[in-house]
């Protein structure tokens, strides 16, 4: 039986901010994308990773990922993390203690 899993990414939100400008050009065009990693199981997301940056320069065509600096930090927290990136652990949760209360009220019956 083939279980497809991975980890997989997605665009949060992106910012183009008019004050920052480029590294490489110092034109103040540039774009911030935020990217949240997250793991799946059969195409269900079960837990995010890791949130992060991606800048681009519209001017130069100047893309950097990962990027570190307080506007950056500023607009991940600008953008939150989706609840339905927990469907799987939700469902997996539910469905475990479903389990639990059918056993114990399965054992206090037969008590």
């Amino acid at each position: 039986m083939f279980i497809n899993f991975g980890k997989l990414e997605k665009l949060l939100n992106y910012y183009e901010d008019e004050f920052t400008p480029c590294d490489q050009c110092g034109a103040s065009e540039v774009t911030y994308r935020i990217v949240q990693n997250y793991f799946y199981i059969l195409h269900v997301p079960f837990f995010p990773e890791e949130k992060f940056t991606a800048m681009n320069c519209e001017n130069c065509g100047y893309s950097h990922s990962r990027v570190i600096s307080d506007n950056s930090k500023m607009y991940e927290k600008l953008s939150p993390t989706p609840l339905y990136f927990y469907t799987g652990a939700i469902i997996l949760s539910i469905i475990f203690l479903s389990l639990l209360v059918t056993g114990l009220y399965a054992f206090l019956i037969d008590s």
